[in-house]
């Protein structure tokens, strides 16, 4: 049996084959699009609405002081548009000026001067928090100081515009408090930096060498299949030689995707990823034997990988009450891949899941030629 010329064959087929560039095609566009979708969302930043309903001129003067923060964006609207905001998840906070904000400065007061709304409790909101405090207490201390200024003999506006001037120059360079934390061992790298266009593409070059062994459930006397196993043909091999073409697509469609990614660490990725989609090839022999008709593994394709990279972390993050499948995903490709992609240990386990796949891929293609045969 000529394995080279099937080879040969079936890269020149997929090669000419649109339709079957198509969906490689696809999975690199949609992936570099996460990619670099998930990564302006990062760069947005938190968001924060401001209400100012304050009657007076101080409360302009505290957006203007919070406008000089360059750790969060601030908005500037009305209540109702800021709770829309936060209820659609496009703002994280509410700063919200009470009406008579100017008239308590001005009294020296300093309670509930703002309300503040946090819809996230984590570092970022407890700092933010600690800002707003801050600037408060900036404008709070402009009002005081500038009070006693006007009550000294000689003192004329000029002196008080000119302490504008320099307080302005103060607050542009440093904060009335130094707050410094320490982040504990829960915060988490992936939480940062989700890498979900890594991801979605080894989902999507999954279902590419599932669905293009379809070739498998043609049985008919003119059938690949069927000629190959007349001559003494090894299925499993045949399919590894029929397969090696789309392997070889995926892994140069991943070289734009890992380039877009923006990982640190990208040769470990690409590794990982080379024995992540020879393990899917496993898999996917597997899913071709059991599928056995055309209708039977177009349906099995897409549920088979939805469901392997579902539970292997691959498509959305495990919720605490699916961490059981954490652990017992060590047995799927998808595991050892996200582990890579988080910088974790990988390679000597998806080595062994790739072993276990491919003894499991022959026995099961060994028992599926001797049904045919029979």
């Amino acid at each position: 049996m000529n394995y080279y010329a099937l080879l040969k064959g079936r890269a020149r087929a997929l090669l000419m084959d649109f339709s079957s560039l198509a969906v490689i095609i696809i999975a690199v566009a949609v992936s570099i699009y996460i990619s670099k979708y998930s990564g302006n969302e990062n760069a947005r930043g938190i968001i924060i609405e401001i209400v100012n309903e304050d009657k007076g001129m101080l409360g302009s003067r505290l957006i203007e002081i919070l406008s000089l923060e360059e750790t969060f964006k601030y908005n500037v609207t009305t209540y109702d548009e800021a709770i829309k905001e936060v209820a659609g998840n496009k703002a994280q906070g509410i700063i919200e000026i009470v009406p008579d904000f100017s008239e308590k400065i001005g009294r020296g007061e300093y309670e509930s001067l703002v309300h503040i709304t946090v819809m996230a409790d984590s570092y970022d909101m407890t700092t933010f928090t600690e800002m707003v405090i801050n600037d408060v207490i900036k404008v709070w201390s402009e009002k005081l100081v500038e009070k006693r200024i006007g009550e000294i003999d000689g003192v004329g506006q000029d002196d008080l515009t000119e302490f504008r001037e320099q307080i302005k120059d103060v607050w542009n360079r440093e904060s009335l408090l130094d707050v410094e934390s320490v982040m504990g061992k829960e915060e988490k790298t992936e939480e940062e930096e989700n890498y979900f266009g890594i991801r979605w593409y080894a989902v999507l070059s999954m279902f590419y060498l599932c669905i293009s062994g379809t070739w498998m459930c043609n049985y008919s006397s003119t059938g690949l299949l069927r000629r190959v196993s007349g001559q003494g043909g090894n299925i499993a091999s045949l399919f590894i030689f029929q397969s090696l073409p789309g392997i070889v697509i995926s892994f140069l469609g991943f070289i734009p995707v890992i380039i877009t990614s923006g990982h640190p660490d990208p040769v470990n990725v690409f590794i990982s990823f080379g024995i992540y989609i020879c393990s899917s090839a496993a898999i996917a022999l597997i899913i071709c034997c059991i599928s056995g008709k055309f209708s039977n593994l177009v349906l099995i394709s897409p549920v088979s990988t939805m469901v392997v990279s579902l539970f292997s972390g691959l498509l959305c993050e495990l919720p605490d009450w699916a961490r059981l499948w954490d652990i017992t995903s060590v047995i799927i490709p998808g595991h050892w891949l996200y582990n890579a992609i988080f910088e974790k240990r990988f390679f000597l386990g998806s080595i062994l899941v790739l072993a276990g796949w491919f003894m499991i891929g022959i026995c099961i293609s060994w028992i599926f030629s001797k049904k045919k045969n029979h």
